[in-house]
């Protein structure tokens, strides 16, 4: 996840550089405005980052960013295909086999064409 990985670089830079703006974050090159505000977004809602807001500052502008010390949880790996569909358990609810029986049969003569 995109989000979580800039999350991860804008907080080790953070730990060097807080409190910083958008505006400082994306002057050091590090993250263009969307990432840093994706990023931001994204450890603010995991309680990694926090906002500080001046009384003076009107629509967000001079709000300053900071580290809460609190780590970003682990991302999820996702599994790398997903399981395939399976009826053992519908089988198993009718008290059917799930591997077929062994029916007895006669074998089939086999015929060989010939020129």
């Amino acid at each position: 996840m995109k989000a979580h990985t800039s999350a991860e670089k804008l907080i080790l830079w953070l730990l060097g550089h807080q409190p910083a703006t958008v505006r400082q974050i994306t002057a050091s090159g590090m993250l263009n405005a969307r990432d840093a505000r994706a990023a931001l977004e994204y450890g603010m809602s995991r309680g990694a980052i926090e906002a500080i807001r001046s009384p003076a500052a009107r629509g967000g502008v001079h709000v300053q960013y900071r580290v809460t010390g609190q780590p970003l949880p682990a991302l999820n790996e996702r599994p790398a295909a997903p399981a395939a569909p399976s009826f053992d358990g519908l089988l198993s609810a009718w008290d059917m086999a799930i591997t077929p029986p062994v029916l007895p049969c006669r074998t089939s003569r086999k015929f060989r064409l010939t020129d």
